[in-house]
C-alpha cells in the first residue's frame, strides 16, 4: 500500500521572496489565469502570501461554491486543482456556484439611463491581470464610452468612501479626471474619469441605487467611464447587457 504525499496547505503569513514557487503559482491563479477566468484579486504575484491573497482564497471558494465553513483564507490541493480544471466541481459545489450567482442577478442597474459602447473589458488590454498595477480596480473594470458630461448613477445603495477627487495632479497623466469608490452590501466600485461630482457626492455620503453620483469625463483623449468591480463577475451581466 503506497503512501500518499503530505499535501502542502499555504495560509497567511507564508513567503517564498527569492524564488517562484507554489505561492506565485496559487496567486497566478488566484489573479484570473485559471479555467473560470475570475480574478479574486490576491493583488501583487510576489510570492508572498499575505491578508489579500488570503482574502483572494475565501472570495475564490466562495464562487466556487465551497460550504459557508470552508471558506478559510488558505490555499491547498483542492482549490489549485479546480482553477487549473484538473479536478471538475463537485455536483453539490456546482449547484451552490449557480445558486450564487443568481442571487447576484437583478442586484445593480447601468451606471446611466441609455446603454453604450464598451471599449474596455476585465483582464484585457489596460486593464490586464497580467501587467502592473494588479490592482481590482484597474483589472476588473469596463470602459463605457459615454458622452461626455453623461450623468452616472448609482448601479446600488451604498456608502461613498473616503477616497475620492483628482485621480492625479499631475496635468499631463493618462489618469486624467476625478475618481469615488462607491461600497455597497456585498461589492465595491471604483468610478473614474468623471469631469465633476454631483452636490451630494461627499466621503460617508449614503446613496440609493439610480442617484446621480457623477459625469462623465475623458482620458488619453476619450470620452468614457471607468468602471472597475471588486468582485466583477457580480456584475458582469448588468455591464455586457
Amino acid at each position: 500500500m503506497g503512501v500518499q504525499a503530505e499535501v502542502t496547505v499555504l495560509s497567511v503569513g507564508d513567503r517564498e521572496p527569492d524564488g517562484k514557487g507554489p505561492i506565485h503559482g496559487a496567486q497566478w491563479l488566484l489573479a484570473g489565469h485559471n479555467v473560470f477566468k475570475e480574478n479574486y484579486d490576491p493583488g501583487t504575484v510576489d510570492g508572498i502570501f499575505g491578508k489579500q491573497t488570503g482574502e483572494a482564497c475565501v472570495r475564490a471558494k466562495q464562487a466556487l461554491g465551497y460550504p459557508d465553513d470552508a471558506w478559510k483564507t488558505t490555499f491547498g490541493e483542492k482549490l489549485r486543482g479546480f482553477l487549473i480544471g484538473d479536478d471538475p466541481l463537485p455536483e453539490d459545489y456546482a449547484e451552490r456556484r449557480q445558486e450564487r450567482q443568481q442571487e447576484q442577478t437583478g442586484k445593480f442597474v447601468y451606471p446611466a439611463a441609455t446603454k453604450v459602447k464598451l471599449i474596455g473589458f476585465p483582464g484585457g488590454g489596460t486593464h490586464s491581470w497580467t501587467v502592473e498595477p494588479n490592482n481590482w480596480q484597474s483589472d476588473n473594470a469596463w470602459d463605457f464610452a459615454f458622452p461626455f458630461g453623461t450623468a452616472l448613477v448609482a448601479v446600488a445603495d451604498g456608502v461613498i468612501g473616503d477616497k475620492i477627487g483628482p485621480i492625479s495632479t499631475d496635468p499631463n497623466s493618462r489618469f486624467g479626471g476625478l475618481r469615488c469608490y462607491l461600497k455597497t452590501a456585498d461589492n465595491e466600485f471604483y468610478y473614474a474619469h468623471l469631469s465633476k461630482f454631483a452636490p451630494e457626492t461627499k466621503p460617508g455620503a449614503h446613496v440609493k441605487q439610480g442617484d446621480v453620483i457623477g459625469y462623465s469625463g475623458s482620458a488619453s483623449g476619450v470620452n468614457h467611464l471607468h468602471l472597475g468591480c471588486r468582485d466583477w463577475r457580480a456584475f458582469e451581466k448588468t455591464a455586457e447587457a
